[in-house]
């Protein structure tokens, strides 16, 4: 029987990305569910984590039956019920005191898989003083850069917003290599993206038109993937906080 994460587009393994995504879960209380196999399970959640970032830490059931099943199996399962789908594993749980109660323990997990359950479902990213910029290499020998404002993203690629005539390299099936995007407070990362679609949605006040391009990440990386995902749990955190 395999424990292991089975996507290997959508897995972490950075230990720091790891506890990013489990802080958010209890950040927001997401519910969890637990199964221990052989019709075995439990609606819990993630209680907390441990100071030195070892050991994750979850609610028990009310029948000791159930907790005492769940305590003998070797393949527990993890997944969230909704939104962005993470899932991980553990090969046993064991029971731990904390301040206000009995709770499971396992230690952090070496892999989480996290799956947005549409490729393409975009979130919208800041804009204005805020807003991300895709720097695309017009001249590499001349360091000339074409900067193109950020205004969606999902874990496939992004969208960025021209206005105006698009500049020539900007066409349908195009291959835009080494675009650098900066993620606040995330990380930097060099793209391979792919021109997907181009479609007009708006025009200024002085009646340009605003161009959304689609483009796709082409052979993205873990590192990449990793710090797009990252920011995009930002980016979900912030949506929710608002809301």
């Amino acid at each position: 029987m395999t424990h292991s994460i089975e996507n290997s587009q959508f897995e972490i393994h950075n230990r720091k990305e790891i506890v990013f995504v489990l802080e958010d879960l209890i950040k927001h209380r997401t519910t969890i569910n637990l199964d221990a196999g052989g019709s075995v399970g439990l609606v819990t959640a993630v209680l907390a984590i441990s100071a030195n970032n070892e050991y994750v830490y979850f609610d028990v059931s009310t029948d000791e039956a159930i907790n005492d099943k769940i305590l003998a199996s070797k393949h527990v399962k993890f997944s969230t019920q909704s939104g962005v789908k993470i899932r991980w594993f553990a090969m046993e749980l064991r029971y731990v005191e904390l301040h206000d109660g009995t709770a499971f323990e396992m230690p952090i997990p070496k892999a989480i898989e996290r799956i947005q359950r549409r490729k393409y479902f975009r979130l919208h990213t800041p804009q204005g003083n805020n807003a991300l910029l895709c720097k695309i290499p017009v001249d590499e020998l001349a360091g000339e850069k074409y900067n193109a404002s950020v205004i969606d993203m999902s874990v496939g690629g992004l969208g960025i917003s021209v206005r105006g005539d698009p500049p020539p390299f900007l066409f349908h099936g195009a291959i835009l290599a080494n675009c650098g995007v900066i993620f606040p407070e995330v990380g930097s990362v060099l793209l391979n993206l792919k021109v997907c679609g181009i479609i007009p949605y708006a025009k200024t006040k002085s009646g340009e038109q605003l161009y959304h391009f689609g483009m796709e990440f082409i052979d993205l990386n873990r590192s990449a993937s990793n710090v797009v995902q990252r920011y995009m749990i930002q980016l979900e955190s912030e949506r929710i906080s608002k809301t």
